[in-house]
C-alpha cells in the first residue's frame, strides 16, 4: 500500500505543481520518494516516507542537480500501509496539495505583487490556518469567503471563535468523526510549529483550551506532536487568568501575550 500511496501523492502534486513550473526530478538522496524541482529558482517540493516512524513528510527545499541541499518540513502524516487504505493516502495528497499551493502563491506574490491580501497565500497565517480548517469542515467555506471579502485585514481570532469553535470543540471533546479528529491533530501539529504567534495562540488557546475534559485532552495530547502537547499543557494554566503585558510592544493583542506568557512557562521548566 505504500507504493500506491506514493503515486497518489505524485498525481496530485503534479497536478498542482506544474502549474507552477516545477517538473519532477530523479532524486539523488536516498530517502526521497518524490522530488520536484525549479529549474530557475533552484526551489523544490519533496516527499519522503521514513519507514521506521510510519510517516511521510512533505518537505520544501533547494534542489540542484537532483540533490537535496536545504529542505524544511511543511507538513506530517502518519500512514501505516499495512491498516491505511486508498482513503488515507488521497487525504494526505490533497493536504500536500493544499500545502505547495500555498507555498507556491507566496513565491509568486513575492514576484508579481499582483495580491491584494498577500496573507491568503502566507502558510504562517492565521487565514491559512482557517483555510485548512475549513477543508476539514466545508461548511465554514461560505462564511470565510464571506469574512475575507468583509474586511481588509482577516480577524483570525474572531472567526475562530465565532464560527470555527463550536464545529472543532465538538470533534476533538468527541473525538467523533475519527477522520476528522485525527485531520484535527495533524493540522494543529504541522501549523503550531510553522505558524505565526497569532496561529499559534488561535491552536493553543481559542482551540484546544477551550477542551475541559481530562480525556478529551489526553486524547488530544497523544495524537498531537510533542511541541504542541507541551504548548497546550501550558496554556492551559493561563486559562482565566489576566495576563499584564509588557509596556513596550511593537504589536501587542491579549491573545498574543497569554501565549507569550505560555510559551516562557515551558521554557522555564525546559531548563
Amino acid at each position: 500500500m505504500r507504493d500506491k500511496a506514493i503515486k497518489i501523492i505524485d498525481e496530485k502534486l503534479t497536478e498542482v505543481l506544474a502549474k507552477s513550473g516545477y517538473n519532477k526530478v530523479k532524486a539523488e538522496n536516498n530517502n526521497i520518494s518524490i522530488l520536484f524541482a525549479k529549474e530557475s529558482t533552484g526551489s523544490g517540493f519533496a516527499v519522503n516516507f521514513e519507514e521506521s516512524k510510519n510517516q511521510f513528510k512533505l518537505l520544501s527545499c533547494e534542489v540542484e542537480k537532483g540533490r537535496i541541499l536545504e529542505s524544511n518540513v511543511l507538513s506530517t502524516w502518519l500512514f501505516d500501509p499495512q491498516s491505511d487504505t486508498e482513503r488515507e493516502a488521497k487525504d494526505i495528497a490533497a493536504d500536500f496539495a493544499e500545502t505547495v499551493r500555498g507555498a507556491t502563491g507566496k513565491a509568486s506574490k513575492k514576484i508579481t505583487k499582483k495580491k491584494k491580501r498577500g496573507e491568503d497565500e502566507d502558510s504562517a497565517s492565521s487565514l491559512f490556518l482557517m483555510n485548512r480548517i475549513a477543508n476539514i469542515f466545508p461548511e465554514l467555506k461560505e462564511s470565510l469567503q464571506q469574512e475575507k471579502e468583509s474586511y481588509e485585514n482577516f480577524r483570525g481570532v474572531t472567526f475562530a471563535k465565532k464560527k470555527a469553535l463550536p464545529l472543532v470543540k465538538e470533534v476533538l471533546t468527541s473525538e467523533e468523526p475519527k477522520d476528522k479528529f485525527k485531520k484535527l491533530c495533524t493540522v494543529f501539529s504541522n501549523l503550531y510549529a510553522s505558524g505565526d504567534l497569532d496561529t499559534k495562540a488561535i491552536i493553543t488557546i481559542v482551540f484546544l483550551n477551550a477542551i475541559d475534559d481530562t480525556t478529551a485532552r489526553e486524547n488530544i495530547g497523544a495524537a498531537v506532536s510533542d511541541e504542541l502537547k507541551i504548548a497546550m499543557k501550558e496554556a492551559f494554566k493561563l486559562k482565566g487568568k489576566k495576563i499584564k503585558p509588557e509596556k513596550i510592544k511593537k504589536r501587542s493583542t491579549f491573545i498574543s501575550d497569554t501565549l507569550s506568557a505560555a510559551q516562557a512557562q515551558q521554557a522555564q521548566q525546559r531548563r
